[in-house]
């Protein structure tokens, strides 16, 4: 079906699913991954993240909190695939709030919504984009396992909020085989944020092995602690499987990337870009614990968000403050895109639409917001 068009506005701070910049980091309880590196055949995983290239994120739509994606006045339109194949993206990543309506008695996803995210997969493979969906925001399993503002770990909320998410996830990934495994990626949780770093590791292997047997051919992504910081690879055991890629986050820094959220509104005078010694470093550290059998490369590599909230919709305009100017801004994305491909990560800019300043396109005129496509497009 064609889904009704709603009008589209910038959102509130509570919105964000880049919302790590501003959380207190927690101390880890785990002690990491000091086991001996296996090399590994990641020829699937690399064929994959090749497929996904150059990508952007559809964020703000199925990971709003509703029944589906407009809750947030930021609904997916068909028209846009079509907009992001012609600005010349191979992928696009669609969160989703599966619990959003889901019955925990049966524990099953919302028949709708998963008929809606279905339906935009269809949309964006008909465009020849391949596709990343996860699972984002899942509140209740962070907080149950004592991540956000007030939260403390509760172990019976947790073991049941977790088989509810892995159920799901059995139900999503099976659902997934609709599609060809070179059409789409699974991506397992976005941003945990769990103030432990040995519980993020076993729900994630948990559910990786969930997907595996639900969807034995798709390629798997992985986060880790710190709400997907790729320096906590470390905390991280991947499985020995070639068919895998991780995914970090990258909005370094926040307060320049960050500003109006949670950051003070200091404009392109704080403007930093490391991206090229960070990226660098984070490929050393990949190849270091999970090199690639052929010597060369290492476990493969996303960058599943990354941006900065400035220009005319730029948090800022409305707090008294002066916003990262809108070339600053994509200046700042050009240069993490260029360190990505430079260094043989995919990657997927946050966001398309009405993202909270971070927008590269503005819908309602129809045309991209200034030094978009070409910051990530070149």
């Amino acid at each position: 079906m064609i889904k009704k068009i709603l009008s589209a506005m910038a959102i509130g701070c509570a919105f964000w699913a880049c919302d790590s910049g501003s959380a207190t980091i927690p101390t880890s309880a785990g002690k990491g991954n000091t086991s001996t590196a296996v090399p590994v055949d990641y020829t699937l995983g690399r064929t994959m993240n090749a497929l996904l290239g150059r990508g952007i994120n559809l964020g703000n739509s199925w990971e709003s909190d509703g029944s589906d994606d407009g809750a947030w006045s930021n609904p997916i339109r068909d028209q846009d695939f079509a907009t992001i194949k012609a600005a010349g993206f191979n992928s696009v990543r669609i969160p989703v709030r599966w619990q959003n309506g889901s019955d925990y008695s049966t524990h099953t996803v919302d028949p709708n919504r998963l008929a809606g995210v279905l339906e935009d997969i269809r949309l964006a493979i008909a465009q020849g984009l391949t596709v990343v969906v996860n699972f984002h925001h899942y509140n209740e399993l962070n907080c149950a396992g004592g991540g956000g503002n007030g939260c403390t770990y509760n172990p019976t909320e947790y073991e049941a909020e977790k088989a509810h998410f892995l159920a799901l996830w059995a139900q999503v990934a099976t659902a997934m085989g609709e599609f060809q495994d070179n059409q789409v990626v699974l991506e397992i949780l976005n941003e945990p944020i769990i103030p432990n770093a040995d519980r993020v590791d076993q729900l994630m292997n948990e559910a990786y092995a969930v997907i595996r047997a639900a969807a034995p051919g798709k390629t798997i992504m992985f986060e880790a602690y710190h709400a997907a910081k790729f320096a906590d690879l470390s905390m991280l055991h991947l499985p020995q499987d070639g068919n895998i890629i991780f995914s970090g986050h990258y909005y370094e820094p926040y307060t320049y990337s960050h500003q109006g959220h949670g950051y003070n509104c200091l404009g392109d005078a704080a403007y930093v870009s490391t991206a090229d010694e960070d990226l660098l470093s984070y490929v050393g550290l990949a190849y270091k614990l999970y090199p690639d059998v052929n010597g060369i490369d290492q476990v493969p590599l996303n960058m599943g968000e990354f941006g900065v909230a400035g220009g005319d919709s730029s948090p800022c305009q409305w707090q008294e403050g002066e916003p990262p100017s809108a070339a600053r801004k994509a200046a700042w994305a050009k240069k993490a895109a260029q360190a990505a491909v430079k260094n043989g990560m995919s990657f997927h800019y946050w966001g398309f639409g009405y993202t909270g300043g971070f927008d590269a396109y503005e819908p309602n005129a129809e045309t991209w917001n200034t030094g978009f496509p070409g910051a990530l497009i070149f």
